[in-house]
């Protein structure tokens, strides 16, 4: 058995340790939210007329999910949905201003969420940690 924990446990621990966080910085803002849904809160105020079918692909889960996590956000008046005037079949999303207000809220909570969970770095260890890390993720086409 090795001294030092596996990679796998180090990520899976920080992922969870890093929810924990994200969560309380949410809580103190005075957003109920999971940390998904300001997720897709942030993808659609940077992308305005994204459709849910959009959100599934780029977070990487179903449709029927991202539908279930938005409901919520749409009854609070956070999004606004509007016909694709490109396929009537289709929904665009949209922050309303009470969704740029709570996304605002949302940046902030998350800046000092993840200021708190990497303060034991250096800012050299933060950049070579991002980097390292960003060598994971695929390639965007």
């Amino acid at each position: 058995m090795p001294d030092t924990p596996s990679l796998e446990f180090t990520l899976g621990a920080l992922m969870i340790e890093l929810r924990k966080v994200m969560i309380r910085s949410l809580a103190r803002a005075g957003l109920e939210l999971s940390p998904p849904q300001t997720q897709l809160l942030q993808m659609i105020g940077t992308e305005p007329g994204i459709s849910a079918g959009a959100l599934a692909r780029r977070s990487g889960r179903d449709k029927a999910t991202i539908t279930r996590m938005l409901s919520p956000l749409v009854a609070e008046g956070w999004i606004l949905r509007s016909p694709d005037p490109e396929d009537a079949r289709r929904q665009q999303l949209s922050l309303s201003d009470g969704g740029m207000e709570v996304l605002k809220k949302i940046r902030v909570a998350r800046r000092g969420a993840h200021e708190q969970f990497f303060n034991a770095l250096s800012a050299a260890e933060k950049k070579q940690l991002s980097g390292l890390l960003r060598k994971c993720l695929p390639d965007e086409d």
